[in-house]
């Protein structure tokens, strides 16, 4: 089996460049074994010199044995085939396939060893296989993609043996690429449960659905229960019977979607960024709003705002959307909240939803967001998804039991106590406000969405 140091070894040296694959030889799990007992017998010398003939001759046929194996496995060609790109889901759990077969014409035992980029949780993945004569072998490797992005995967290590005497260590299979993408597993779930539950026998769109809305729809007959006052008094005496209008929501309002990757996105919450978090609800949320029947932009901010996305709707504005926030990066810079709010206001002409990703600032830096706020709240309507530390509350009302513990829990109580302020200023400006976990931004926003809708408030 490749141990670490071996490992280490193998990535490290430069003897990867011959055409036999040949990195170099080793002892196998058996000669250790075998040269035990040969030492073994050795102590029967002292009994009988005769003896010594016979620990010559065991050691030589060890010597053979091993010369022989490694001799055998100078010809033996291994060939590992695997797909040239390979597509990850972000924070998805997903598997991806080797094929592996060898020229030899004995079972041949190997052990597989594969390194990965940065954008995977696994600095390594192993396995083993044991191949036959003419025999693919297939090979599930388990992987989670922890970063969005591509990177360039090494060929595999593989030790192979026969008897296992000696191992030969060769590098198979051609390098390939990982490409990290957004979650739109996430949106196939969510696909998947909107016509299981929301839609079944309701028609491919969600948005008539929900709510009583103020847009008018069609006339239909009066049932039990109709309100009143969407009686169609006019129609009901041109027919003779009772006709009621029924409404539906509006269509084709606006979302806007603004995602800050300041440097507080850039922490990490599970091993995931919250930035990656962020994107992963972006994509959800943009799914949720064009299945909606409304038109949802995007872009990014921290001390600039950049372009983004004008809203529209559509497979192909998705497919978009989806370039666009796999390309977005976590940098180290201030957020500017004002400047933001100045952008909006110059592009947006229109009453829009604005649904904000952000972590909410400290005590410090809280007036340029209330100030944005402001900004904004008389003519669109803010909804701040906030990505919060779900440890923070826990932290603040932890009972201390030394001086370390006091000063820790004060530090998380002022800075829990200050988001609780902020948070209630932001409401009182006319924003809508949601505290939630990185993990559950998605699905927390397209509940805030869902409730704007039903409340007509946008």
């Amino acid at each position: 089996m490749l141990d670490e140091n071996l490992a280490q070894w193998v990535e490290h040296s430069g003897l990867r460049t011959q055409d036999s694959g040949l990195i170099f030889m080793r002892p196998g799990k058996l000669l250790p074994r075998l040269l035990i007992v040969v030492a073994a017998l050795s102590l029967l010398i002292a009994i009988s010199p005769l003896f010594a003939w016979v620990v010559a001759v065991a050691f030589a046929c060890v010597v053979f044995l091993a010369a022989s194996e490694a001799i055998a496995l100078r010809r033996v060609r291994v060939t590992i085939e695997r797909p040239e790109k390979i597509a990850l889901a972000l924070d998805e759990i997903e598997t991806t396939s080797i094929r592996v077969r060898t020229s030899s014409m004995r079972e041949v035992r190997m052990t597989i060893r594969q390194l990965w980029p940065r954008v995977v949780e696994q600095r390594s993945s192993i396995v083993h296989a044991v191949c036959r004569p003419g025999e693919v072998v297939a090979l599930e490797l388990t992987l989670r993609a922890i970063a969005r992005g591509s990177e360039v995967v090494p060929p595999a290590a593989v030790a192979m043996t026969l008897f296992g005497v000696m191992e030969r260590i060769v590098d198979a299979g051609n390098a390939t690429e990982i490409h990290v993408l957004p979650n739109l597993k996430a949106v196939k779930r969510m696909h998947k449960r909107l016509n299981a539950f929301a839609l079944r026998g309701l028609g491919a769109r969600a948005a008539p659905r929900l709510g009583k809305g103020r847009e008018f729809d069609r006339l239909r007959d009066y049932v039990i229960d109709d309100d009143y006052r969407d009686i169609a008094w006019r129609a009901s005496a041109r027919h003779g019977r009772l006709i009621v209008r029924e409404f539906r929501l509006d269509r084709s309002q606006d979302v806007m979607l603004c995602l800050d990757h300041g440097h507080r996105m850039a922490a990490r919450v599970a091993q995931i960024t919250r930035l990656d978090h962020a994107v992963n609800a972006a994509v959800l949320i943009s799914y949720i709003t064009n299945r909606m029947e409304d038109k949802v932009g995007i872009l990014s901010f921290d001390t600039e705002t950049d372009k983004g996305l004008i809203a529209g709707r559509g497979t192909a504005h998705l497919r978009a959307i989806t370039a666009y926030v796999t390309s977005l990066a976590a940098e180290y810079r201030h957020t500017d909240y004002l400047a933001l709010a100045t952008n909006l206001r110059r592009r947006l002409h229109h009453r829009t939803l604005l649904l904000m990703m952000t972590v909410l600032p400290e005590r410090e830096e809280r007036h340029d967001l209330l100030r944005a706020v402001e900004m904004l709240a008389p003519q669109h309507l803010p909804l701040i998804i906030s990505l919060g530390d779900p440890n923070l509350k826990a932290a603040a009302q932890f009972l201390p039991a030394d001086r370390a513990e006091l000063s820790r829990t004060l530090v998380a109580r002022d800075i829990w106590m200050g988001r609780v302020e902020l948070t209630r200023d932001l409401r009182a400006r006319g924003a809508l406000v949601v505290e939630s976990t990185p993990e559950d931004a998605g699905i927390d926003a397209v509940n805030a969405y869902i409730d704007v809708k039903r409340r007509q408030l946008l």
